[in-house]
Order: C-alpha cells, then structure tokens, then sequence
C-alpha cells in the first residue's frame, strides 16, 4: 500500500486544502471538476473514486475425501468465516455426501448472515448477505451482552422456580451468544482500523462468552441432580443476585465509561470470594454439597469476569482520554 505525506492549506480562513498525488489521479482517470467520496473510518479519513467498493473475496474449500470428521470441517468452515469472505465454493472431486451437506446447513444456520446459495452434486456455495455496515461492532455487542444478562438473570428464576423447561433455554440460548461472539472476530479481523475501540470489543465479547458458560454449567448441572425435589438452593440464588448486579454494573460502565463505578466494582472480588466461602461452610455436610459448592463456584467465576469487564473499562477510558482525574 502507498503512501503519500500532504501538508494542510488554510484558505478563506476556515477551509482546509489537501492536494491529491497526480499519479493517483491519472490512474482513476479524474480531472478538474471530478467528484470523490470521503469517508471517515474512526480518527481516518479515506478518500476513494465514486463507485468503487471492496474487492469482493471468493474462497475455495476443496473437500479430497468423502468421508471427512466432523468437528474438523466445522472447525475448518468456522476459521474461514472469520477471516472474512463473500462466497465460499466447497467442492469435491466426487459428489458430496448427505452427512457434509447436512453438516454445512447446520454451520450456515449458525453463523451470522451466511446463507446457501448454490448447490450441485460435487459443489455447496455460501454467501455471506450481511452488510456489516448496517450491524456495527457496537450494536453487535450491545444485543450479545444483553443476551448475557438475561441469561444470568434466567438461570436465576429458574432455580427459585425449580423450572427445568427455563434451565433448557437458557442452555440453548448459548449459541447465540456465540453467533454473535464469531461475528464480532470476524468484523475486528476485517475492520479493525475503522473502530478504535475495535480490540475492546473484542476482549469484551470473549469476556461475555464465558459467562454466558458459567451460567450454562449452573443449569446443566442443576437439571442433572439426583435429588430432583430439593428445596430452593436460597444462598445461592441470592449469590447469583449478588454477581448479576455486578455484571450488569460492570456492563453500564464499559458502555457510558464512568469512570467513578469502576473502583467500587473491582473492589467487589473480596466480598464475592469470602460469599462463596461461607456457602462451602454451610453446605458442607448437606447431601446436595457438592451441587451447591460447584453452582457456587460458576456464580464466582461470574461475579470476577465482572472485574474483569471493569478494568477492561477502565483500560478503554484511559486509553480514549488525555486528561482525566482519580
């Protein structure tokens, strides 16, 4: 890539005068009187021809066996749509079986705005139909930690309800969470330069990913349990309050960067710590301690990536701000 140093010009007082390299303009064919966009992409400003777009990008999945394991081909197809592409061509040198095209609607289902195009019996084409200039980072993640806090605050309700059916949601709605978790890798990769909070959202996303685990596991293993008449576990679903507040306020202060609820939500880590203590000490001796201790510890596991989340506000304050006080 090129690049070309301009000095500014001051003209009428208030108009600033950028010239442009003369070879760049004969390679696009323009002149006095052509017009040009200028499109700002966070602290950038990039100026292209009228009509020009991004290079669409085709991608080729060659397929040499028949029989190929599952988990490799979804883990193949996951990693190609992070590293961004318009339409991608499985093919095979023989006709692909009904176990692979069954596997690659599965993975078009998941994943965010990729749907099949095309099918024959020895090629499957994807597409990718999002405009990831109408879903920003931002949104994306905003509707991802909203997923998150329900979930949390589901897993809660459906221990004081004893409700298996709310536990089962909350399970399936994971893969949301890693939909939207995949889509923001993907946009960071490919357009990293246009946000300069871009590397926050992505740490804050994979922050969102394991909590949305640890409230998972807490279902997972409740609907396991062998003593399924067992009272409501009131120690910790109050727990779970305690850590949810967090995460919600960890949440409020990554998106509006207040700075003063920073320090108070860091300072929790002590509180929640000596809180899973004093379950371990009273359920110690209860037949369903076990339970009880490992829920409690998912719990913890929530309440720190909460602290976690706070000084990643802390990180994305500081680093947008050049004068601030403590």
């Amino acid at each position: 890539m090129k690049s070309y140093t301009r000095r500014l010009q001051l003209t009428g007082g208030s108009t600033y005068i950028l010239s442009l390299p003369s070879k760049w303009i004969k390679e696009n064919s323009l002149g006095k009187g052509s017009e040009v966009t200028v499109e700002q992409k966070g602290k950038d400003l990039v100026i292209a021809v009228p009509g020009t777009s991004r290079r669409e990008k085709s991608k080729t999945l060659f397929l040499r066996e028949q029989d190929i394991d599952s988990e490799d081909l979804l883990r193949v197809l996951t990693s190609i749509y992070i590293s961004d592409f318009h339409t991608l061509t499985i093919s095979s040198n023989k006709y692909i079986s009904q176990e692979t095209r069954d596997l690659v609607r599965k993975f078009s289902r998941f994943i965010m705005g990729v749907e099949i195009f095309e099918e024959t019996s020895r090629s499957i084409v994807l597409q990718n139909v999002l405009d990831s200039s109408t879903f920003p980072l931002s949104y994306a993640l905003r509707r991802m930690s909203l997923n998150v806090e329900t979930m949390i605050e589901d897993t809660r309700t459906a221990l004081m309800e004893h409700s298996t059916s709310l536990m089962e949601n909350v399970i399936s709605r994971d893969d949301e969470v890693d939909r939207y978790q995949l889509y923001v890798y993907r946009e960071v990769r490919s357009r990293a330069s246009d946000d300069v909070n871009a590397v926050y959202y992505l740490i804050f996303s994979r922050i969102l990913e394991r909590i949305a685990d640890h409230s998972v596991n807490i279902c997972r293993m409740w609907i396991s349990r062998s003593d399924q008449e067992s009272s409501s576990p009131v120690d910790l679903i109050n727990f779970i309050d305690i850590v949810r507040e967090m995460y919600n306020e960890a949440s409020e202060a990554f998106y509006s960067e207040k700075l003063d609820m920073i320090n108070q939500i860091i300072g929790k880590k002590g509180m929640i710590r000596a809180t899973k203590e004093e379950i371990i000490k009273k359920f110690g001796a209860s037949p369903l301690s076990y339970l009880i201790i490992s829920c409690a510890e998912e719990a913890l596991r929530i309440g720190l990536y909460a602290t976690d989340i706070a000084e990643l506000a802390l990180d994305k304050i500081i680093g947008s701000t050049e004068e601030f006080s403590i």
